[in-house]
């Protein structure tokens, strides 16, 4: 299996599992907004990113109808230092624009996560590693779903006074 092999299969089992929401390979999302001279916002656009238009092409996105809730990035076979250092820094790129986005990594074709991800790692907010893809699935879909409800419950922080809220970052294995 390679890469690409890997990242549709994936979201083919996260269409099935996963209700109600976009799930896409290779769609893009914006990485910054500008006002221009004129007073225009570039890219013009911008409810349709293009890649090289202000965006970055994303391995998964999780959408609603509206505005991108997670995104996730793949890799099979391991992954560099290089690799964490440029996904993680798209993620808060993109994340400057969708403040409320999860960002994660998958990592198929390997039964652990490489320490040089915690070393490395500054913007993604979950990470997965699926031997292959009959592992630990329901785990899988169960954090997603949770990834999902944390942007939805972070986009009305933002717009709304909520009276109480729990924010946690945890580890399972």
């Amino acid at each position: 299996m390679n890469e690409s092999q890997f990242r549709d299969e994936l979201c083919e089992f996260l269409r099935r599992s996963i209700n109600n929401y976009s799930i896409e390979p290779n769609k893009s999302i914006l990485y910054n907004l500008i006002v221009d001279p004129d007073g225009q916002l570039q890219p013009t656009n911008y409810k349709t990113p293009t890649r090289g238009q202000y965006a970055f092409q994303t391995d998964i996105l999780i959408s609603n109808d509206k505005v991108p809730l997670v995104v996730i990035e793949t890799k099979y076979g391991g992954f560099s230092t290089h690799d964490i250092l440029t996904y993680s820094t798209k993620a808060i790129k993109h994340k400057e624009v969708y403040p409320y986005l999860r960002y994660g990594f998958i990592v198929g074709g390997q039964n652990t996560i490489d320490r040089k991800f915690f070393i490395h790692n500054v913007g993604f907010d979950f990470a997965i590693v699926l031997e292959n893809l009959n592992d630990d699935l329901d785990k899988t879909s169960n954090i997603i779903k949770n990834q999902i409800k944390s942007a939805e419950m972070m986009s009305k922080v933002l717009t709304y006074r909520l009276p109480k809220i729990y924010v946690s970052n945890v580890v399972i294995e």
